[in-house]
């Protein structure tokens, strides 16, 4: 090997007019060493000869496996060789992977790829920890991004289903007020039933997704996913600046906040096309295909009968309606893993309801009884809440109402509960107490010890087996609006 002196003197005496041999007899070296030197553009380095590990040599499937398939980093892979029996150093190790990656590692040098206005958006999502209230949740940030503009819309859930992508990729195109021709997914199973290119199969019900807002869907190439850089990136910048370091009163508080935080993404320069994405969006609205006049309603959304006391049963408790649609068919789904949401046939959202927490509840908004008081009680639900806010204290006498009279029982609550509405309170905890005497609940038994003629002052002391047994009261009441309204309903 000649020193690096030697090269560069050989190379200077040859540029001066000096022959072979002269410079090989000038430096005491031999005239093919000098040969060698006049013949190297620059001087050259040692180089061990290559030699086979033979402890890893043996491995190497395995470790191209875990390396380009399973995407393991390298500690993990020789913590996999040693639990195969690898007796080699780390550093033989770490060599040894540095020159598979060399020669079978991807290349992450890339032409960027730019779209049209309105040619394509992508999609992603990615799962934190956040603290809200006094409890670390996990929430899914659903993120949809226009690739011309760099348009983003945010959606936060609290699970990880179709339905919620679904719901993330709609309130991304309802936001932006169109649809792009090209839609970018990656290969989960959400959009993708097979993702083996030789035998590609998009999930049925994301292809009927994509039909009803006329996309082309567009799956990345395994293994590839810098082709969703567009959306992947700026995950990084949300965790840095909205997740870390924030906590949140309740997840209104999040979604608030985080619809704040994409709009001041917004209005930033973007480094690429060094142009706010608001701006850029203005010219790629135009560009956008109409949207069609309903959400997406999948064949597989749950059906439900809403009952005539308008309440639709959805895991285990029961949820109010409109009274319009009393006694219709409903379509029902959860929304955000926090809501549940109900649509009409037509696909309309009827209304809204935040789940309930405990099995058996009955959740309801006073709004969607307006019309039935107006014309008088009719639902089981309404006479119910009627008669409680009136005597909390006599469940067990509804209860014994509706075992007594099984076949209509609202024929004989909805006269108490209008009777109540006519004599004092008092008067009627005695005929109550009496029904449970007699062991009778009924709305004429009721209405006949009301309208016994009774005395002003106080009544004798009772007979034992008369039918009074508390002082009487006398009632002034008028009750021929009551007849006739009886008269009518029977």
């Amino acid at each position: 090997m000649i020193a690096l002196e030697e090269w560069t003197t050989v190379r200077y005496l040859k540029a001066q007019g000096l022959g072979t041999r002269k410079i090989a007899r000038q430096l005491g070296i031999s005239r093919n060493k000098v040969r060698r030197a006049m013949g190297w553009d620059r001087q050259p380095q040692y180089e061990r000869p290559p030699r086979s590990n033979s402890s890893l040599e043996p491995l190497r499937d395995a470790i191209k496996k875990m390396l380009l398939e399973k995407h393991f980093i390298g500690s993990r892979i020789l913590e996999e060789l040693l639990a195969l029996g690898y007796k080699g150093s780390k550093t033989a190790f770490y060599d040894y992977l540095a020159k598979i990656k060399a020669v079978e590692g991807k290349t992450k040098a890339c032409i960027r790829y730019e779209t049209a206005p309105g040619q394509q958006a992508q999609f992603d999502w990615s799962p934190y920890t956040v603290l809200i209230g006094s409890s670390l949740t996990r929430v899914i940030i659903y993120r949809f991004i226009l690739g011309f503009s760099r348009h983003k819309r945010h959606f936060a859930s609290l699970n990880e289903s179709q339905l919620s992508a679904f719901e993330g990729i709609e309130h991304g195109l309802w936001k932006c007020g169109g649809a792009p021709k090209e839609f970018v997914v990656d290969n989960a199973g959400v959009f993708v039933h097979k993702a083996a290119p030789a035998h590609f199969e998009w999930n049925q019900r994301f292809l009927e997704f994509c039909g009803h807002y006329s996309m082309k869907p567009i799956a990345c190439r395994v293994g590839n996913p810098r082709a969703k850089g567009k959306v992947e990136r700026p995950f990084f910048y949300l965790e840095q600046h909205f997740i870390k370091g924030n906590s949140f009163d309740s997840f209104e508080d999040l979604c608030s906040r985080l619809s704040r935080f994409e709009a001041e993404l917004d209005l930033q320069i973007h480094q690429t096309t060094r142009e706010r994405p608001i701006d850029r969006f203005e010219l790629e609205k135009a560009h956008l295909t109409l949207l069609p006049s309903n959400r997406f309603i999948s064949s597989k959304e749950l059906f439900r009968h809403v009952s005539w006391d308008g309440m639709v049963s959805f895991g285990s408790s029961r949820y109010s309606v409109p009274s319009d649609y009393d006694g219709k068919e409903v379509w029902v789904r959860t929304s955000q893993g926090r809501y549940i949401e109900i649509y009409s046939q037509q696909g309309n959202l009827i209304d809204r309801h935040t789940l309930s927490q405990k099995k058996g509840a009955t959740i309801m908004k006073e709004e969607h009884y307006e019309k039935l008081k107006k014309n008088g009680f009719r639902t089981r639900i309404v006479l119910e809440k009627a008669f409680l806010e009136k005597f909390p204290d006599q469940k067990d006498f509804l209860e014994k109402l509706y075992a007594q009279q099984k076949l209509n029982p609202l024929f004989h609550l909805r006269p108490v509960v209008e009777l109540a509405n006519l004599y004092p309170r008092e008067v009627m905890l005695k005929v109550f107490e009496l029904s449970h005497q007699y062991n009778t609940f009924s709305c004429h038994f009721i209405r006949g010890l009301l309208e016994k003629e009774a005395p002003a002052e106080a009544a004798p002391e009772p007979r034992a087996g008369t039918l009074w047994s508390f002082p009487a009261i006398q009632v002034n009441a008028d009750l021929s609006a009551y007849q006739k309204l009886m008269e009518v309903k029977q």
